[in-house]
C-alpha cells in the first residue's frame, strides 16, 4: 500500500497541465496531418503524379559538364501527314512496310502500314527526284509547313543547351545555313562539317483518331522520310571521334547510325567496323550513350546489335526498336514485332530488356566470358504510356530521378506546356490499368497510386525502375520528344566507374558548378586516379572562389558562319523556337517587309479546297445534338409501337403504306419475324421507323430541330440521315430504299453468303487471310466474295463473304492471329462485290430525284466524311455505298473530335436497337456519357 501510494497515476487531476500540453501538441498535429491528406485527395491524378515526380527528382552529385554529340543533323519540315498523302494523288489498297522507298506509291503504302498501328517510323527515300517531289508538296501545303532543327544528335544537343546550361555541349554533324540559324547559340559546333545546303527530313505528323481512307490512327505519331547525303559520311564520323579527343568530354552521345541503313552492305559494314574500332579506344571512364533510330533492315539491325550496342555504356530505345532487336536476334517475345504504339505489355518489355542486358551487357564476374569486355549497363526504354530504366552494376546512379524527370517532360513537351503545371489536368491524362503484372518471373504486380507512381525491384543483379507517364491528349508535335526524353533522363543520371587498381584520393571542388551563388566552403568529394596533395587542392579552391566570374564566351549571332540571310529564311518560314532575339533582326526584317507580306498573303489568300462542312459555332457545344440512325440488323418485332401516340410519326407510317403498298406499321409491330428479317422488308421498316422516331423526338421539344448539327446513319440508316439533313424528302428517300432493298435481295440469291464480326490486333494478317479464303473459294468454282463490309470501331471489323470463305476464316483464325466474334443474322454479304448488280438500279432510282441543300452536316458511309456539295457527287456517293464498306469507325472519330476540353454535344441514337451507342462507348467512354437513346 505504501509503494502504490507513491506511484503517479497518469490520469490523476494532479497532472492536468500535462494533459493540456498533450492536447496542445496532438490537436495541431492532427489538424496538419488531416489538412495535408485532404489536400492530397483534392489533387487530380495528373497533378498528384507530377508532384510525386517533383519529389523524386534530385540533381546528380557529379553532373556531366562537357558532352560531345554526333553525328546527324538536319532541318525537319513538319507537315500534316494526311494532307500530304492526299495531295500526292496516289492509291493504296493495303499497308506494306518497304525497307526503302522508290516511288510515291511506296511512300503511301509504308505510311499506311505504320499509320494504322500508330507507331513512329523512319524510311529512306532512295530516289532523289521523288524526294524532291515530296518536299515541294510539303512546302506547298496549307497551313504551311513548320521548320525545326532535326536529327537525333542536333535535337539532343539542343535539349542539353536549353535545359542544362551548366553542361557545355559540342555538336558534330552536317550543319547547313538554316540549321545553323535554328541551333541554340550556346551549342558549340565545328566548321569542318559545314555544308552548303541543309539536309531535309519530311516529318509527316498525324493525330489520334485522324482518318486516311479506310484507316484510323490509334494514337498520335509521325512518319519520317529523308534522302541524306552527309549524315552517314565518313568525314563526319571521323570528325566526331576527333572532337572527342580534342574536347575531352565526360559524356559522349552517339546517334545517327540508322542513317547508314541504305548504303550498300559492304560500305555499311566497313563504317560499322570503323565506329567499333573508335569506341574500343575510348576510356572506360568516359560514358557512351547510344540513341538507336528506326530501322527496317533486319541484317543491319543484327550488325548494330552485335558490333555497337555491347561497346556503349547506355542505350536509349523505344518499343518498336526493342521488339525488332528481339525479333532479329531470337530473343523473348520476338513475335511482338511489328507493334502498335504503347501496346507492348510491361511484363514482356521486362523480359526483353533483361535478355538484352544479360546477353549484350557488362559482366565482370567471369573473366572468361565474352561479356567481360562489354560496357552496356543502362537501358532507358520509353513508349507512349510508360517508361522504364534498367541497370546492372554500380556505375550508374540517380536513375529514379532521371526517370522521373524524363517522364514529367514527356507529356509537357508533346503538348508544348513548358512548366505550366496548372494546365496538366486539362491537357494530360494517364493511360494505365489500376493493377497489372510487371514481372512474371518474380510475380511482381504494379498497383497504380497517383501519389507514388514509381515502382522498382531487383531481378537477379539487375535493377528495374518503372513509371507510367502522362499522355498528351492533343499533341502539338511528336517529333523530337523521344530524343528530349532520353537526354533528360541521361543528364539527371550519374556515372562513375570504379577500377580495381584505383587509388582512393580526394579532390575538393567549389560548389560554383552546381549553383549560381559562390560558396567556397561547400565541397564535393570525387575519386580520381591522380594523386594530388590536399594542401594544393585547398589553395586551388581558394583561388577559384576569389577569382572573378569567367567571361561569357558563348558564340554570337553571327559567329561560325551564321548570317542575317540564314536567320531571315527562318523568319519567313514559321518555327516554334528561334534562339535569336527578334529585336536584333528588326532592321533586316524591315528591309524585306515586302517579301514577308507577299509570303503571308500567299498563305492567307491562296487557293483553298472547298468544303461542305457547316459551322455551328453560334450554338453552344453542350446544346448541339448529333443524331445517329441504325441500320439493318437492329429490327425487332414490336418496333414502332411507341410512336403511334404521335400524330407526326403516325403520318409517316400512313404515307409509307401508300408508297409501298402494304401496312409497314403492322409488319413492324406484329411481324412475323421471318418476314421482317427479309432484306426486302427489313430495310424499309428500319428506315421508316427511324424517321417516325425522329418526328416524335422533334415534337417533344420545339428547340430540337434548330439544335441538330450533325446526322449519320449506319448503312440503310444513312437515308434517314439524308432526310433529317434535308437533302432528300421522305417520299423520295423511301422510294430509293425500296428499290435498293429489292435490288440487294436479288443479289443475295446469287450465292449463299453472310457476314461475321472479327476482332483484329497489330499482328493480325486479315488481308492475307481474306486472299487465301478467295483462293479456296475459287478452287471450288464459287464466286469470290470475301471483303471488309463494315468498320465498326477500333480493332473490330465486319466481313462479308461466301459460306466457303466464312468457314475458312473460322477454321484458320489462330493461324492469321484474329478472332471471329460471331456470325450476323443477315441473308447476304452486303457492302461487298456481291451487291455489284444492285448499283445500276440504285443509281436509276436516284437519277430523277430532287436534291436540296443540307440543313446540317450529313456524313457519308462511303467516304467517312461530310457529304459533298455537288449534286452529281451526292448521287455517286449514294450509289457507291452499296458495294463499299461502311466507314462507321471513321465517322465516329470525326464526331468524337467535336468536343472542346471534353465538353461534348448530345449524341442521340434514334430508332431500333442500341448498337450505335455501344460502338460509341468503345470509341470514347467520355463521349458516351452524353449519349441518349430515343426508342421506337
Amino acid at each position: 500500500m505504501f509503494i502504490e501510494s507513491w506511484v503517479p497515476f497518469v490520469f490523476s487531476p494532479q497532472h492536468r497541465l500535462l494533459h493540456l500540453s498533450f492536447l496542445f501538441f496532438v490537436v495541431p498535429y492532427l489538424y496538419s496531418y488531416l489538412h495535408e491528406q485532404h489536400q492530397l485527395r483534392s489533387f487530380s491524378v495528373e497533378r498528384a503524379m507530377s508532384l510525386a515526380w517533383d519529389r523524386a527528382i534530385a540533381k546528380p552529385g557529379i553532373p556531366f559538364r562537357r558532352a560531345v554529340v554526333g553525328f546527324n543533323c538536319n532541318v525537319d519540315v513538319i507537315v500534316s501527314g494526311i494532307q500530304i498523302i492526299e495531295n500526292l494523288n496516289t492509291t493504296c489498297e493495303k499497308g506494306t512496310d518497304h525497307e526503302s522507298l522508290e516511288t510515291l506509291s511506296d511512300l503511301h503504302e509504308t505510311f499506311i502500314h505504320f499509320f494504322q498501328r500508330g507507331a513512329p517510323a523512319e524510311r529512306y527515300m532512295a530516289s532523289e527526284s521523288t524526294f524532291e517531289t515530296v518536299v515541294r508538296q510539303a512546302e506547298a501545303v496549307v497551313p504551311r509547313a513548320q521548320y525545326h532543327i532535326g536529327g537525333n544528335a542536333a535535337l539532343m544537343a539542343e535539349r542539353i543547351a536549353s535545359g542544362f546550361p551548366s553542361t557545355e555541349v559540342y555538336l558534330v554533324g552536317p550543319i547547313g545555313p538554316r540549321s545553323q540559324a535554328l541551333l541554340n547559340p550556346s551549342v558549340r559546333r565545328t566548321n569542318s562539317t559545314r555544308i552548303i545546303k541543309d539536309e531535309l527530313h519530311v516529318i509527316m505528323e498525324y493525330k489520334q483518331g485522324e482518318t486516311l481512307g479506310d484507316w484510323i490512327a490509334p494514337s498520335s505519331s509521325r512518319f519520317i522520310t529523308s534522302h541524306d547525303h552527309f549524315s552517314g559520311s565518313t568525314v563526319v564520323m571521323e570528325m566526331f571521334f576527333k572532337a572527342i579527343a580534342q574536347f575531352k568530354p565526360d559524356l559522349i552521345i552517339l546517334s545517327g547510325i540508322h542513317t547508314l541503313e541504305f548504303h550498300n552492305k559492304e560500305m555499311r559494314l566497313e563504317k560499322l567496323r570503323m565506329i567499333r574500332r573508335n569506341l574500343l579506344q575510348i576510356s572506360s571512364k568516359m560514358p557512351i550513350h547510344f540513341e538507336l533510330g528506326s530501322l527496317a533492315d533486319a541484317t543491319f539491325m543484327f550488325d548494330i546489335l552485335h558490333r555497337i550496342i555491347p561497346h556503349v555504356d547506355s542505350l536509349g530505345i523505344n518499343e518498336q526498336e526493342l521488339a525488332f532487336l528481339s525479333h532479329v536476334a531470337g530473343g523473348p517475345h520476338m513475335e511482338e514485332y511489328p507493334v502498335q504504339a504503347g501496346t507492348v505489355h510491361a511484363h514482356k518489355v521486362v523480359e526483353m530488356l533483361d535478355w538484352l542486358l544479360k546477353t549484350f551487357g557488362r559482366d565482370r564476374s567471369n573473366p572468361n566470358s565474352k561479356n567481360f569486355g562489354y560496357r552496356l549497363q543502362r537501358i532507358h526504354f520509353q513508349c507512349l504510356t510508360y517508361q522504364m530504366v534498367v541497370s546492372s552494376g554500380n556505375d550508374w546512379s540517380n536513375l529514379a530521378a532521371g526517370l522521373a524527370a524524363s517522364s514529367r517532360l514527356a507529356g509537357r513537351m508533346a503538348c508544348n506546356l513548358g512548366h505550366q503545371a496548372r494546365l496538366e489536368t486539362d491537357m494530360l491524362e494517364v493511360r494505365t490499368a489500376p493493377s497489372f503484372i510487371l514481372d512474371k518471373k518474380l510475380g511482381k504486380m504494379y498497383n497504380f497510386h497517383a501519389h507514388n507512381p514509381i515502382a522498382s525491384w531487383m531481378r537477379d543483379q539487375t535493377l528495374f525502375i518503372f513509371t507510367p507517364v502522362l499522355v498528351c491528349k492533343f499533341p502539338m508535335k511528336t517529333v523530337g520528344v523521344d530524343d528530349a526524353i532520353s537526354t533528360t533522363g541521361l543528364l539527371y543520371s550519374q556515372f562513375y566507374r570504379f577500377d580495381s587498381n584505383m587509388k582512393w584520393n580526394v579532390q575538393i571542388c567549389s560548389d560554383t558548378t552546381f549553383k549560381q551563388e559562390r560558396r567556397p566552403s561547400s565541397i564535393c568529394f570525387l575519386m580520381r586516379r591522380a594523386s594530388v596533395p590536399l594542401v594544393s587542392i585547398c589553395r586551388w579552391v581558394r583561388r577559384r572562389a576569389q577569382a572573378p566570374p569567367p567571361a561569357d564566351h558563348s558564340p554570337g549571332i553571327l559567329d561560325e558562319g551564321a548570317t542575317f540571310s540564314d536567320v531571315h529564311s527562318v523568319i519567313l518560314d514559321p518555327t516554334s523556337k528561334l534562339p535569336y532575339p527578334e529585336k536584333i533582326l528588326k532592321e533586316h526584317v524591315e528591309k524585306t517587309s515586302k517579301e514577308l507580306l507577299k509570303e503571308r498573303n500567299k498563305a492567307r489568300y491562296g487557293k483553298k479546297k472547298m468544303s461542305n462542312v457547316i459551322n455551328f459555332d453560334h450554338i453552344p457545344l453542350e446544346d448541339q445534338i448529333v443524331c445517329l440512325f441504325p441500320g439493318q440488323g437492329a429490327q425487332y418485332v414490336g418496333m414502332g409501337s411507341k410512336l403511334t401516340d404521335c400524330p407526326e410519326a403516325k403520318a409517316i407510317f400512313d404515307r409509307s403504306a401508300e408508297i409501298l403498298g402494304y401496312d409497314i406499321l403492322k409488319l413492324c409491330v406484329e411481324g412475323p419475324k421471318t418476314k421482317l428479317d427479309q432484306t426486302l422488308y427489313c430495310q424499309p421498316a428500319v428506315f421508316v421507323s427511324s424517321v417516325a422516331a425522329l418526328e416524335k423526338y422533334k415534337a417533344s421539344d420545339e428547340t430540337i430541330a434548330d439544335r441538330i448539327t450533325d446526322v449519320a446513319g449506319f448503312s440503310v440508316g444513312e437515308f434517314a440521315a439524308l432526310v433529317a439533313g434535308g437533302i432528300l424528302s421522305f417520299d423520295d428517300a423511301l422510294r430509293i430504299v425500296d428499290a435498293r432493298a429489292k435490288a440487294m435481295h436479288e443479289c443475295n440469291q446469287l450465292i449463299k453468303s453472310g457476314m461475321m464480326t472479327i476482332r483484329v490486333n497489330a499482328s493480325s494478317r486479315l488481308e492475307q487471310a481474306m486472299e487465301d479464303a478467295k483462293v479456296e473459294s475459287r478452287e471450288k468454282g464459287e464466286m469470290e466474295v470475301c471483303e471488309i463490309a463494315n468498320y465498326l470501331f477500333c480493332g473490330v471489323r465486319v466481313i462479308g463473304a461466301s459460306e466457303t470463305c466464312m468457314r475458312y476464316l473460322e477454321e484458320n483464325q489462330k493461324r492469321y492471329n484474329f478472332t471471329v466474334v460471331k456470325r450476323l443474322e443477315v441473308s447476304g454479304a452486303f457492302h461487298t462485290v456481291q451487291m455489284h448488280d444492285a448499283v445500276p438500279k440504285v443509281r436509276e432510282a436516284i437519277a430523277g430525284v430532287e436534291l436540296n441543300p443540307s440543313r446540317c452536316n450529313v456524313y457519308s458511309n462511303f467516304t467517312g466524311h461530310v457529304y459533298p456539295a455537288k449534286n452529281s457527287e451526292i448521287r455517286s456517293v449514294i450509289a457507291k455505298q452499296v458495294t463499299n464498306p461502311v466507314k462507321w469507325e471513321q465517322i465516329q472519330q470525326l464526331l468524337y473530335r467535336k468536343h472542346r476540353d471534353y465538353v461534348f454535344p448530345t449524341f442521340v441514337e434514334i430508332g431500333a436497337g442500341r448498337q450505335l451507342g455501344a460502338m460509341l462507348m468503345q470509341t470514347s467512354k467520355k463521349a458516351f456519357k452524353n449519349c441518349q437513346h430515343f426508342s421506337c
